[in-house]
């Protein structure tokens, strides 16, 4: 009768059988918990031009609620940053540098006929202004 018991290779073995199941286990809870092994809360950085597609979104969906039908001369219309946050389309923006800072700006919007174009114009204090913006569209 042989009573060996386990030798060095199945005790090698069966290590490296655990070294790879804790490895895919691992990677699995990772995939699906990718926040979980940082402690700090993992927050996106906000770019004045995330602002500026922010400010022509909300000018869209004003467009889409108040006008209705084909325009068949060009028209430009100007929307302003303080009637879209007033008419609740938009919250209050501020500088992504300087949350003291709100920013100020406007969006123009062509319509011919069903095609409508959107132009964002955004200024934050003396820290960013869209090239364009002009003071007295607002």
């Amino acid at each position: 009768m042989n009573q060996r018991g386990f030798g060095l290779k199945e005790f090698i073995i069966i290590i490296a059988v655990i070294f790879i199941a804790m490895i895919i286990i691992m990677s699995l809870y990772q995939s699906i918990f990718p926040n979980t092994s940082n402690n700090e809360p993992e927050t996106e950085k906000v770019t004045y031009q995330d602002l500026e597609k922010k400010l022509e979104k909300a000018a869209e969906r004003y467009q889409n609620d108040t006008y209705s039908g084909n325009i068949n001369d060009k028209e430009v219309w100007s929307l302003s940053y303080s009637m879209l946050k007033e008419k609740k389309y938009l919250d209050k923006i501020t500088d992504p540098n300087n949350d003291d800072i709100e920013c100020q700006g406007y969006v123009e919007f062509i319509q011919d006929g069903v095609l409508i174009s959107y132009k964002p114009y955004l200024k934050c204090g003396n820290n960013y202004q869209t090239k364009g913006y002009d003071e007295n569209s607002i």
